[in-house]
């Protein structure tokens, strides 16, 4: 989690509690035991009791601030974070006793003694639940999961689903065409076309059936070039189901 507004995350889930911290020479701020966390429910001012993890009114409160650890002096000087059982790596949201549905916290972080942090971040918000409940477990790549989808899922009069299988069937799969029409020529004048979703809905159509599982009908014509009646002139084609 980043100070820097806001965040969603889901209703039991760890939130990483990370912060760099310097003093005011613009060093990092090493070895201090006195940078703590404070967190406030906003809709009715609860505070965490970090000593039982309950939310309570002020003056109940046991333990109104929990010590960061210091990550790493070496690797990541100045960096502090929250890691305190059963806080592991983290605002472990299902250690809360008395969460509600769709909390929304406070996260501060104070230096409780010291004087020599400079600007300590405060005021962050952290919403729990709503819309991270909602899209939590969906596929991360969203690419995939589109075109990973069952065709049968996506059959909606009007749908880009039904409108992509109407392609594929358009372009010879599982087609069927009847009520053709010829002039003396052997010209086809008129005909039919009938898309179905399967290989066996196809096989099993009939000439000049309806209802066999088509969905989807497109009637064409064709008019001859004057003087070549074996020749056409005009081709038309229009979906009429």
């Amino acid at each position: 989690m980043n100070f820097d507004g806001s965040v969603w995350v889901p209703t039991d889930s760890t939130e990483p509690i990370e912060v760099q911290l310097f003093d005011y020479s613009g060093m990092p701020l090493l070895g201090k035991t006195d940078i703590k966390i404070q967190v406030r429910r906003i809709r009715d001012d609860y505070y965490l009791d970090w000593s039982d993890d309950t939310l309570k009114i002020p003056t109940s409160v046991v333990q109104l601030h929990l010590a960061l650890q210091e990550v790493s002096v070496l690797y990541n000087p100045g960096l502090y974070r929250l890691n305190d059982w059963p806080h592991v790596n983290g605002l472990n949201l299902a250690a809360i006793s008395n969460h509600g549905v769709d909390d929304i916290y406070d996260v501060t972080i104070v230096q409780d003694g010291g004087l020599d942090a400079c600007g300590l971040p405060v005021g962050f918000e952290l919403k729990v639940g709503a819309l991270a409940d909602k899209i939590q477990g969906l596929p991360t790549n969203v690419a995939d999961a589109v075109w990973d989808a069952m065709q049968a899922d996506h059959t909606l009069a009007g749908s880009f689903g039904l409108l992509l299988q109407r392609i594929v069937a358009l372009q010879k799969e599982n087609y069927y065409i009847d009520n053709m029409t010829y002039n003396t020529q052997g010209l086809m004048l008129t005909g039919r076309i009938r898309l179905f979703a399967t290989k066996a809905a196809a096989v099993a159509a009939t000439a000049g059936g309806s209802g066999e599982g088509e969905f989807a009908t497109y009637s064409f014509d064709t008019t001859s070039i004057s003087g070549k009646p074996e020749r056409a002139a005009t081709a038309r084609s229009v979906r009429d189901a």
